[in-house]
């Protein structure tokens, strides 16, 4: 799991054309838990974690819940 969260957030900002800090503000977290889940992984908040499937849904990024 850990290893497909920093897979699948490198590849929606990649997708989105955004930088670390585009996605932090785009989920309300900081730039520093961005680059946390693309260097090691994580467990992101239970509000973090919807917002996230909602923009891996939009870009058609699937596997994650």
């Amino acid at each position: 799991m850990v290893g497909r969260l920093r897979e699948k957030v490198k590849e929606l900002r990649r997708k989105r054309g955004w930088a670390q800090e585009d996605l932090a503000r785009e989920i309300s977290v900081s730039l520093s838990t961005v680059q946390r889940w693309e260097r090691q992984g994580g467990k992101p908040t239970r509000l973090a974690r919807r917002e996230l499937k909602r923009l891996f849904d939009e870009v058609g990024i699937e596997g994650y819940e």
